[in-house]
C-alpha cells in the first residue's frame, strides 16, 4: 500500500472507473492488428484454459467482456505490453521495477528480485532504464490498443512489407487521442531519482547496487530512490512492434505511456 499512497500524495492519481466503449471493442477485428482470430466464446475458453499459469488473466474479471476478448487475443500472440503496463501491475509492483529491475513478467519470485527476465530464455537480465509506467485498467489499456491500431502511422507500420531482419520503427500516438482528454488520468509510473546527480549517474550506480546484491556483496553506492512520475498530461502512447509468431508479418510487441516529462526517448521500458 506504500506505493499506491505516494502515488497518491505525489503523483496526484486517483483510481477510477474508464467507461468502455463496448460497441467499439466490440467492433474490434484482432487479426488487423496482426492477432489470432478470437470470439467471445473463444475468449472465456482462453481465459479458463490458462488463467492459473498466466495470473494477469485475473484482471479480466473486472473489465467488460469486449475487453476480455482482445485480451485473450493479444496474450495469444506473445505480446507482452498487457503484462507490464496494465492493470494488473500494482503501483508497488511498478515502483520496484523502476528501483530494482524487477520483472512483472517473472513468476518466480526468487528470480524477480534477482532481476531476471521473464519473457526471455536462460535467465537473462530484465531491462527497465528509468522508467516503469502503466495503464491502471484494462478496459483503457485495450480501447488504447484498439484505436491505436487504426491509427495511420501504427497502420503503415503493421502494414509494412515484411523483412525478417527488419521490424517498424516505434510510433507515438498522444493518449489525449485515444483516450479522451482526461486518458493521462488512467496513467501512473515511477522514476529513477537523481538526487543531486544526473540521470545518468543515477542509472550507473542503481545498476552497481543491484549487481553488488545480486553477488551477495555489500553495495558501495547507495540504494536505488524512485519517485512518482508527476502527470501524464500531454503524454504520448508508445507502440514498438516485432514479427508475429508465422513470421510473415508485424504485430505490436507492446504498448505503454510516456510522459510528456521524460528525459530522453529512450528512457521507458517496453
Amino acid at each position: 500500500m506504500y506505493a499506491e499512497h505516494r502515488q497518491r500524495a505525489d503523483g496526484g492519481w486517483e483510481p477510477r472507473l474508464f467507461e468502455a466503449p463496448r460497441a467499439e471493442l466490440g467492433r474490434f477485428d484482432p487479426e488487423r492488428a496482426g492477432l489470432p482470430p478470437m470470439s467471445l466464446d473463444a475468449a472465456a475458453d482462453y481465459m479458463a484454459q490458462h488463467r492459473a499459469a498466466r495470473p494477469w488473466l485475473a484482471i479480466a474479471d473486472t473489465a467488460s467482456p469486449e475487453a476480455r476478448r482482445i485480451l485473450a487475443a493479444l496474450d495469444a500472440s506473445g505480446g507482452h505490453g498487457h503484462i507490464r503496463h496494465e492493470g494488473w501491475v500494482t503501483e508497488e509492483v511498478s515502483m520496484r521495477r523502476a528501483a530494482y529491475r524487477e520483472d512483472p513478467a517473472q513468476l518466480d519470485l526468487g528470480k524477480r528480485s534477482l532481476g531476471i527476465d521473464g519473457l526471455r530464455e536462460n535467465d537473462q537480465p530484465h531491462q527497465c532504464r528509468t522508467t516503469s509506467t502503466r495503464i491502471t485498467n484494462l478496459d483503457a489499456f485495450v480501447t488504447a490498443f484498439a484505436r491505436g491500431v487504426e491509427q495511420p502511422k501504427v497502420r503503415e507500420a503493421l502494414s509494412m512489407p515484411f523483412d525478417p531482419g527488419d521490424k517498424p520503427t516505434e510510433v507515438t500516438v498522444p493518449i489525449a487521442d485515444l483516450l479522451g482528454p482526461d486518458g493521462h488520468r488512467h496513467c501512473t509510473g515511477w522514476k529513477v531519482d537523481p538526487g543531486d546527480g544526473s540521470m545518468k549517474t543515477a542509472q550507473k550506480n542503481r545498476d552497481a547496487w543491484l549487481a553488488a546484491r545480486a553477488a551477495g556483496r555489500e553495495p558501495d553506492v547507495p540504494e536505488p530512490q524512485v519517485q512518482p512520475v508527476p502527470t501524464f498530461e500531454g503524454g504520448v502512447i508508445v507502440f514498438l512492434f516485432k514479427r508475429n509468431s508465422a513470421d510473415n508479418r508485424y504485430e505490436v510487441a507492446t504498448m505503454y505511456p510516456r510522459s510528456a516529462q521524460r528525459q530522453n526517448p529512450g528512457d521507458q521500458p517496453n
